[in-house]
């Protein structure tokens, strides 16, 4: 009896309290007009210029021969229902649902049944392999007629190659629940990385939408416009199989390989590795960064093409005119070549081919370091190319030091991204014009929208084309350091380089073996270029007694056989 006037009493104040509550909640809704701290007429109003968006396409990305990259599909998720409903809705015959789910997902029969018969599930998923299921296998199991067996649709970005440019195409993946606060009945895919994420206003719709907001209030979808890259899939695809045999051979902590078409800008292959599954996104722990417009390191050698150009253009020195090479002493630093002894005399031409660090100190002497440093900005280092992809760097371009500025002559003391690299050396392949390196063709369409962007003349056409020459030296003679790159098929200019790799607590430079980035950049054919391919890489653990230009030369010929004989 006791018992019983307790629970009437708690029932009782329990009804109290509620209706407390339900007071002070109207209270709220209707004199202060907020809760938790919002203001409802303001949210009333946002809300009344909300969109009851019910469809959404996000555009589709191309390639430069109009295949596609990436697109929207719909995939199924497989589930079942075990019991605690009604009959006809639930899964009644547990040996045939095993057999024909195990017949068209990668799980065994028993697999399945064991899955099946969880004593304390009411409903089941079957993993990773009950997700994303394509429309073909979603209609093979639905021909069976199995009770219990269930899918939900998703919209998801399915990209046509696992590896492909990863970084910067990037992914677009649907928003949770929660985080689709603008578009709340459809299914938004929204851009995560790369180009789907700096491009995610025009893949999405969202752009247009807002711009046709103001002429129709009651629109109910979002329609993406199409993308289209100046990337080659042929040579994309192959890059990336390069670059796997690469890794897996020599191991190097990174590597980035970049072919762009000079006269035009246009980027037609990178890839990267660490790289990712667009699909899967497995990997992408490993490496967020696009090394293209994130990764700043000292450019080593590569520069002194750069330095040579601008010394022509100066007169600096005369043809066949020799200095000493091995040391010069700067300040209270000693540089060396990377012979200690040197070549004894011998031109500044040949110290080009050679890699002459001593050769290009020599000549920043002549120009003055101040004026050399003015020289090298005119290149565009030290600023962002403006690529529109987002968190691109910058990378270093201060000298706390006059030594630092002379260092820079054969590309150390300052750090640069592979883009810059590459717009810089546009300007040697180029007959002194320099361009801006693009990946975009179109947007919505592509019929002639793509505009070379010309970003000045550094140096000379005479000064291109005289340093364009010793780069063919640096392949062809017996002293030069890009002989690995000579080519049977077509006839190359390169310059090689290997940078020491600085210390990220800021003293001094890594002293293992293979601490180093060596890199290449070629120009071919030589005579009149149509393309510039430029290769790095970073600390390979295993180089197997090669040296850095031996081993990135594995991966120069075959790809060049792809650009004119494998077609």
């Amino acid at each position: 009896m006791k018992s019983s006037k307790l629970n009437i009493f708690i029932l009782a104040m329990t009804a109290v309290v509620m209706c407390v509550l339900f007071i002070t909640r109207i209270v709220q809704l209707t004199v202060l007009k907020s809760v938790n701290g919002v203001d409802l007429v303001s949210y009333t109003e946002i809300a009344n210029e909300r969109s009851s968006i019910t469809q959404a396409r996000r555009g589709t990305i191309f390639d430069s021969k109009d295949q596609p990259i990436a697109m929207d599909t719909t995939s199924y998720s497989l589930f079942a229902i075990l019991r605690n409903a009604d009959e006809e809705v639930i899964v009644k015959d547990y040996d045939l649902t095993a057999k024909v789910l195990s017949e068209n997902i990668d799980l065994t029969r028993d697999q399945v049944l064991t899955l099946l018969r969880n004593p304390d599930a009411n409903q089941i998923e079957f993993g990773e392999a009950g997700r994303n299921l394509s429309k073909e296998v979603k209609e093979k199991i639905e021909e069976a007629n199995l009770p219990g067996v269930y899918f939900a649709s998703e919209t998801t970005r399915q990209y046509i190659n696992d590896f492909f440019a990863s970084h910067l195409i990037g992914y677009a993946k649907p928003l949770l629940a929660g985080e689709n606060d603008d578009y709340e009945d459809a299914e938004i895919l929204k851009g995560q990385l790369g180009i789907e994420l700096s491009y995610d206003e025009q893949l999405s719709g969202a752009k247009d939408y807002r711009e046709q907001w103001e002429e129709a209030n009651n629109l109910n979808y979002l329609s993406g416009d199409d993308l289209y890259l100046t990337l080659d899939s042929r040579l994309q695809n192959q890059l990336e199989d390069l670059l796997n045999t690469a890794i897996t051979t020599y191991q190097p902590k990174e590597m980035g390989a970049y072919l762009v078409e000079v006269k035009t800008g246009k980027l037609i292959a990178a890839a990267q590795r660490p790289s990712f599954n667009l699909n899967t996104r497995e990997g992408i722990d490993k490496e967020w960064r696009n090394f293209l417009t994130e990764d700043a390191y000292e450019p080593g050698s590569t520069i002194k093409i750069l330095t040579m150009s601008v010394a022509y253009d100066h007169n600096l020195y005369q043809p066949d005119e020799k200095y000493h090479s091995g040391t010069i002493e700067i300040f209270d630093t000693k540089i060396n070549d990377h012979n200690l002894y040197g070549w004894g005399d011998i031109t500044f031409e040949e110290g080009l081919a050679r890699s002459s660090n001593t050769a290009m100190v020599t000549l920043i002497e002549r120009l003055g370091e101040e004026n050399w440093i003015d020289e090298l900005a005119k290149f565009g280092f030290g600023k962002s190319t403006n690529s529109g992809l987002i968190n691109e760097i910058n990378g270093t371009f201060s000298f706390d030091n006059p030594v630092s500025r002379y260092m820079s002559s054969f590309g150390q003391a300052f750090s640069t991204t592979p883009i810059q690299l590459l717009q810089a050396f546009t300007s040697v392949a180029n007959h002194g014009t320099m361009v801006k390196v693009q990946y975009i063709e179109g947007i919505g369409e592509k019929n002639n929208q793509y505009k070379v962007q010309e970003l000045g003349q550094p140096i000379s056409k005479e000064a291109a084309d005289h340093v364009l020459g010793l780069m063919i030296d640096t392949v062809e003679k017996d002293y030069g350091t890009a002989k690995p790159f000579k080519s049977d098929i077509v006839k190359v200019a390169a310059k090689t380089g290997t940078a020491e790799i600085a210390n990220e607590d800021g003293t001094g430079y890594l002293t293992g073996p293979n601490d180093y980035t060596d890199s290449v950049v070629a120009f071919f054919p030589a005579d009149d270029p149509k393309y510039m391919m430029y290769l790095y890489m970073k600390q390979p653990t295993d180089k197997k007694g090669l040296i850095g230009s031996q081993i990135l030369a594995q991966t120069f010929h075959p790809f060049i056989e792809s650009i004119y004989i494998n077609q």
